[in-house]
């Protein structure tokens, strides 16, 4: 077995893949040997591994727990080249063995021949050795340590240290490669061996039973298939290491129990190496890369065949599961909320699956404050719910041309078809004026194939998406203050403003308010001192998010009514050439906001147009304008049902 510190795991599971450049004075016998063929396909690198007892009880691993809480377990060559033996073999291939308790730290102790020095190859032992060792560790009562005989023995007995080459081949599982399925049984000639590497590992364990380590052990789990590949991980063995009880199995119910438990009761959490470096202010490239790879898989038959499609929602919101996945999941719950709707039983169909699910995401990834999970759900909702709404326009259309062509079929004779468009050339659908006479099979195709010069939809029927159905976020907003979560609660409101039209209201009733205090603010300065008195006394209450307190002078002289005036021409121009619910309205609110600086009342109302509380900045705002920019523009983009955008956690 071998424990891998917390923070180096991508590190080691790299050098299965690239070969380690050759460091001075590092012998040739202990550098890497590249993948080089299809049935060494790769790298192998000398590593410290620890050979346990029986059952694996008594002897403690590398590392602390805490540090390294997770490990892999590797299987040692059964069969020999002729007339070899396993410690010639082992000999060699410089494969080394040391007993328990001595501190070999081998990197340190070999020259430029590759010889050990400082006495570590006087304490060599063989593996037959090491055997002998673990056996009396657990049936003796009195043993060696180090050429010191303990009287009664130890609880717990410190780890050895075997120096051998892993990787080159794949996993390899009864015989086989459990990825190509080819013979690595002993007499292939491709099997096993201290010269070219054990292979990949053969399992994966954890040293604490506690809920984060568990958690830790799944996650390494999705790391090392995201790295290594599905096909050589599927299936791999998730094992519990202690030496008090040995090696126990986390078998497919158990992990199912555990899921159960972790989506129903456990306080959702990150990773806590990367959660104070993913967050929306300071996200590192690697930390991000690694959350990226210990995504879980929603559709991985242990999740989804026991959690409910509220259970998965709340663990990939708490915990992180890959795009495919949650994009599968939401996409089930827009299926069922259609089948309900259709159904017999429509009148009694109450809610919607797809935005209840959404809506335990999101309060999942609140409570273990993920910033980039919340982002994911969010993307994802309006891309899923712009399909749906995509959908329903064919069907409409479908329909529609049925009924036409059922219609003529009955009550015309023949050449007398268009008569009936007779009074008027163009209907409306969707807000979209469409031409009587255009075949609606023409009007189809145009509809999925047009595209503007600038990539723009140009789109007659299917024009872009209205923004998704309203998320249930008040409740979420005032349980958090990360600024990274109050961007995309503040989008999913944002989003929510445009799709029930309280948006383009509230714009109009903040027109008319700040035209009215234009009005009285240019004929009275008592007006505007009294003005900033009060939004000084809000300021102090908290009752309005600033970045600076209220400036005097601007209020003294004109300038606080002419940037209130050019405000009120902002809003006017907003209200007569954009449409509400559609990417126009965000982008020039974006505009609005990028030229801001020390807003007061300008804030205020534009937190009311939005919907959004007084904890919103400038900075706020603009961010959640523009993730929900974000959202819109992906669900236009996006035509093809099969597809979604690539790693919705990042912030491209």
């Amino acid at each position: 077995v071998k424990t891998i510190k917390n923070a180096e795991w991508t590190m080691f599971l790299r050098r299965f893949q690239e070969p380690e450049k050759r460091r001075r004075g590092f012998h040739d016998a202990h550098g890497d040997i590249p993948a080089h063929d299809e049935n060494y396909r790769f790298n192998a690198f000398v590593t410290s591994t620890s050979l346990l007892p029986e059952m694996g009880k008594k002897m403690r691993c590398y590392g602390s727990i805490k540090e390294y809480g997770t490990g892999v377990v590797f299987a040692l060559p059964t069969s020999w080249d002729k007339d070899s033996t396993e410690q010639t073999a082992a000999n060699k291939s410089h494969t080394w063995c040391w007993p328990s308790g001595y501190s070999a730290k081998t990197e340190f102790n070999i020259d430029r021949h590759g010889n050990l020095i400082n006495g570590r190859k006087e304490a060599l032992e063989t593996f037959d050795d090491l055997r002998k060792h673990n056996h009396a560790y657990l049936h003796d009562k009195d043993y060696k340590i180090c050429g010191k005989v303990v009287k009664g023995g130890l609880n717990t007995i410190p780890y050895n240290e075997v120096y051998v080459r892993v990787g080159g081949l794949g996993r390899i599982v009864d015989g086989l490669d459990c990825a190509t399925g080819a013979d690595r049984n002993d007499d292939s000639g491709n099997n096993r061996s201290f010269g070219k590497g054990l292979g990949l590992p053969v399992a994966l364990f954890v040293r604490s039973a506690q809920f984060g380590h568990l958690i830790s052990l799944l996650r390494t789990r999705a790391r090392v298939a995201s790295i290594l590949g599905t096909s050589h991980i599927n299936n791999i063995p998730l094992l519990f290491i202690t030496p008090e009880l040995g090696v126990r199995v986390l078998t497919d119910d158990l992990e199912q129990e555990l899921l159960k438990i972790v989506s129903r009761n456990l306080n959702p959490f990150q990773n806590p190496n990367l959660a104070y470096k993913t967050t929306i202010e300071n996200t590192s490239e690697k930390h991000l890369e690694q959350k990226l790879e210990e995504l879980i898989d929603l559709d991985d038959d242990n999740v989804k065949k026991v959690l409910t499609p509220k259970e998965r929602s709340r663990l990939a919101g708490g915990f992180g599961a890959t795009d495919d996945s949650v994009a599968n999941l939401l996409m089930e719950a827009m299926e069922q909320d259609k089948a309900s709707h259709e159904g017999k039983h429509r009148a009694a169909a109450e809610g919607s699956k797809l935005q209840d699910v959404v809506n335990e995401g999101l309060a999942a990834a609140v409570r273990s404050g993920d910033y980039h999970t919340s982002r994911q759900l969010l993307i994802l909702y309006t891309l899923v719910a712009s399909k749906g709404h995509r959908a329903k326009n064919s069907d409409m259309i479908e329909a529609e041309e049925d009924a036409y062509k059922t219609f003529n079929e009955e009550e015309f004779e023949e050449g007398e078809e268009g008569k009936i468009f007779a009074e008027t050339d163009f209907v409306e659908h969707n807000g979209s004026p469409i031409k009587r006479h255009a075949s609606l099979e023409n009007l189809i195709a145009l509809a999925e194939n047009a595209e503007a010069e600038d990539g723009t939809l140009s789109n007659p029927i299917f024009a872009p998406p209205p923004p998704p159905p309203p998320l249930d976020t008040d409740r979420l907003r005032s349980a958090t203050n990360s600024d990274g979560l109050l961007a995309v609660l503040g989008a999913a409101e944002v989003l929510k403003s445009m799709q029930d039209g309280s948006a383009k209201r509230r714009t109009l009733e903040a027109v008319l308010a700040i035209e009215e205090w234009v009005e009285a603010g240019e004929q009275n300065v008592a007006f505007r001192l009294a003005s900033w008195r009060d939004q000084r006394a809000a300021q102090n209450d908290l009752k309005i998010n600033m970045e600076d307190n209220s400036d005097f002078l601007a209020f003294v002289s004109n300038k606080a009514t002419s940037n209130r005036k050019k405000f009120a021409q902002q809003l006017r121009e907003l209200v007569d050439i954009t449409d509400f619910g559609d990417l126009s309205f965000l982008t020039n609110v974006h505009q609005i906001v990028s030229k801001m600086h020390s807003p007061c009342l300008r804030l205020e109302l534009l937190q009311y147009v939005l919907g959004l509380d007084n904890r919103y900045s400038v900075a706020h705002v603009a961010r959640s304008v523009e993730l929900a920019a974000t959202c819109m523009s992906i669900s236009a983009e996006t035509v093809d049902a099969d597809k979604t955008p690539v790693s919705l956690l990042t912030n491209d």
